[in-house]
């Protein structure tokens, strides 16, 4: 990404960066046998003017600026009424908030039994590997970002962890030891 970044011309990329590599896992699932199995993404790409957030699944990216949540990404649950409607036009259900009673994220790259309906595009199959990618203009009050998996966010508000965060880094400057504090906030919660 230049430093002139445009933003939509960037989006575009992200995306179909995203549809290619899921293809490219098909292919590997298809030659070696494996169909079960997917994997959320969330990601960041920072510009000298932009922030790009890029989730597909339950993670999420959280930036915290002047010590308060000012953007997170939002998770891609079945139950979404977007969501829910693009699973049930392909042929699927939601149930128990999960996809066809299963799976509880209806956004992955693989999870390709998900991915069987032949005459849909890829973004309209019960799970779609389609990301949300989000530009933010950079400011000089940006502190942090957080990017965690649900392990994370099932225990933790986005709130309570950016205050955690921030009250953590005035007496700690090591990130590690700030991330294992997190992982011990959520594991003890």
């Amino acid at each position: 990404i230049r430093a002139d970044d445009d933003v939509e011309r960037v989006t575009e990329g992200i995306k179909e960066g995203f549809f290619l590599m899921d293809k490219h896992l098909h292919a590997m699932a298809c030659r070696e046998g494996w169909e079960r199995g997917g994997t959320t993404v969330v990601a960041t790409a920072i510009t000298p003017h932009h922030i790009y957030f890029v989730n597909c699944g339950d993670s999420r990216a959280v930036l915290c600026r002047a010590g308060r949540v000012a953007f997170s990404t939002e998770d891609h649950k079945p139950f979404s009424p977007g969501e829910r409607e693009r699973i049930e036009n392909a042929g699927g259900s939601v149930t128990l908030q999960r996809v066809n009673g299963s799976l509880a994220v209806s956004r992955a790259l693989g999870d390709f039994s998900y991915k069987t309906a032949e005459w849909r595009p890829v973004t309209e199959q019960m799970v779609s590997p389609e990301p949300e990618v989000s530009a933010l203009e950079r400011s000089p009050a940006d502190e942090f970002l957080v990017l965690a998996c649900d392990g994370v966010w099932d225990t933790v508000t986005n709130e309570e962890l950016c205050a955690f965060i921030h009250s953590r880094l005035r007496v700690c400057t090591d990130l590690r030891e700030v991330c294992s504090q997190v992982i011990d906030l959520c594991l003890y919660k």
